[in-house]
């Protein structure tokens, strides 16, 4: 394969990653060997939809070195690695994949395989936390590849590292990553609860309080999306229908006047996204101070979203401190600059919330450390949302 048709085939898998689900926004990276001395790889923070293949970057796998004024994914020297240690692969994927996310939140050292997932060996270790990008996460990484029995590993707090001979088995690692996953958190969770059948809300409803107990119902209907307009904002219902709103209608429903509150006391705020799943749902019943247990979480919310009274007061003011916030038996409020951040806000809360309830299948729940937090946080709005 030639460099263009190599760059081509990363834009491409790029792509297939967003429309797959193991990634959303510009998290996670794709790379390609070119020879044995480089290989190619997404660039750092940009969107995978917009990608041409004059953008994907050539690094050296010896030291990581580039050449030109677009920077590579900041997590290019984990690829190297696997390039170094493997020589016959080919094709690298770091995802931010659900169910391996949810085992990167425990503190379990590997799982077992339960199934045949022959690209995955009998157990799929887990690299200890370091901060993304960094060169402790490298070393770290290289160790627990270098004592796989398999073609991916898990990353604590991050994700998953996946690779193949090509771009489809590279794919079909991570697929079959996510099933063995899941197979493995279902299984623990019949295990602990004595149930013969599987039911996601009753999981939730058990790791959470012990026993189902039909706690996952909402205090009212599911709150509506918004976008502020020049004259006020429009709220939009779950079909997507569309009310306009002016702000200085004296007659605004309990709901608008949410909506109005944070749109007032917020001017960097221009798009609200309400997450009412049974994962966030239960989470913003819980009432407590919901804390990072994942990087891409930690990056665009901060070290963590409080849980607030549905007073809209008290949820713009929770504002000044989190981009979400959980109203109490509501879900979560996420919000944004644009639709883009405001939905990006949503994803990562729904997948933490995910995360948080597996991974109490396992024992205690270990957040990041805040000021790590702080710091993903800050790189995260100064450099790849403006990036984005």
């Amino acid at each position: 394969m030639n460099k263009t048709e190599a760059q081509k085939l990363v834009v491409k898998a790029g792509i297939d990653l967003l429309e797959s689900r193991l990634i959303a926004r510009t998290w996670g990276n794709v790379s390609c060997r070119l020879d044995a001395d480089h290989f190619l790889i997404t660039p750092s923070g940009r969107d995978y939809l917009n990608l041409t293949p004059d953008d994907i970057v050539t690094v050296k796998i010896a030291d990581c070195s580039y050449q030109g004024g677009i920077k590579p994914s900041s997590e290019k020297r984990i690829h190297a690695a696997v390039y170094r240690l493997f020589p016959d692969a080919n094709f690298v994927i770091h995802t931010h994949q659900d169910q391996a996310s949810i085992i990167s939140a425990s503190d379990l050292k590997s799982i077992k395989v339960l199934n045949s997932f022959p690209g995955l060996g009998s157990e799929v270790p887990v690299a200890p936390y370091a901060l993304p990008g960094t060169g402790r996460l490298t070393r770290l990484v290289s160790r627990t590849l270098a004592r796989s029995q398999g073609q991916a590993i898990i990353m604590k707090n991050h994700g998953a590292l996946c690779f193949g001979k090509d771009y489809g088995e590279a794919f079909l690692i991570a697929r079959q990553l996510e099933d063995a996953c899941r197979e493995f958190i279902v299984d623990r969770y019949l295990k602990l609860s004595g149930r013969e059948t599987f039911d996601p809300v009753e999981m939730i409803e058990f790791a959470l309080f012990g026993e189902p107990g039909n706690r996952l119902k909402s205090d009212g209907k599911p709150f509506c999306n918004s976008r502020r307009t020049d004259r006020g904002f429009i709220l939009y219902d779950e079909q997507g229908r569309e009310t306009k709103i002016t702000s200085n209608n004296p007659r605004l429903s309990e709901e608008a006047i949410l909506h109005d509150t944070v749109y007032k006391k917020h001017e960097d705020i221009n798009h609200i996204v309400f997450v009412s799943t049974p994962e966030t749902l239960a989470i913003s019943g819980l009432g407590i101070k919901f804390r990072a247990l994942l990087d891409d979480f930690a990056q665009i919310v901060g070290p963590y979203a409080p849980t607030v009274d549905s007073d809209p007061d008290r949820v713009a003011a929770a504002l000044k401190k989190s981009p979400v916030v959980f109203v109490r038996g509501r879900g979560a409020l996420c919000s944004g600059a644009d639709h883009d951040e405001a939905t990006a806000a949503g994803m990562v809360t729904q997948k933490a919330c995910q995360a948080y309830i597996g991974a109490r299948l396992f024992g205690r729940v270990r957040p990041i450390n805040p000021l790590e937090c702080r710091l993903m946080n800050f790189v995260y709005q100064k450099s790849y949302s403006r990036k984005k």
